[in-house]
């Protein structure tokens, strides 16, 4: 079944980011992956069509707290979760303050993100 939302997935480990792809398409999911900050704020369109970003913290050049926060500059009230492999409380509260609906660790708990997915696809569709 195809969903018609489209997940961004933001991080520069390869394995991580076709892992993450792979699953979300297993379930239905659009998505579109990208190595950087930079190449996904150069993708209008994928900005645009995209329902949720998932972001790794640490990327090359701009780190993820920094896409986010110009991700909400450009796009009102983004759907964001962060995710990061030496995350802590600090980057937890930090994530959770810039408005990422959550803040999970590496290797991410699938069940936990999908979880996390659908709350906030039927919070939208119950609240368009």
């Amino acid at each position: 079944m195809q969903l018609s939302q489209r997940i961004v997935v933001v991080d520069d480990e390869r394995s991580v980011r076709s892992g993450l792809t792979n699953l979300l398409q297993s379930e239905g999911y659009l998505t579109d992956a990208f190595e950087s900050a930079e190449s996904l704020l150069c993708d209008e369109a994928a900005m645009a069509n995209a329902a949720l970003f998932i972001i790794d913290v640490q990327l090359k050049g701009m780190n993820g707290f920094e896409l986010f926060i110009n991700l909400t500059r450009r796009i009102e009230n983004p759907l964001g979760i962060i995710i990061s492999g030496n995350g802590d409380e600090a980057m937890l509260r930090y994530a959770i303050n810039l408005g990422a609906i959550a803040f999970l660790s590496k290797p991410v708990e699938i069940d936990t993100l999908f979880e996390h997915i659908r709350q906030q696809f039927l919070l939208k569709a119950a609240h368009p």
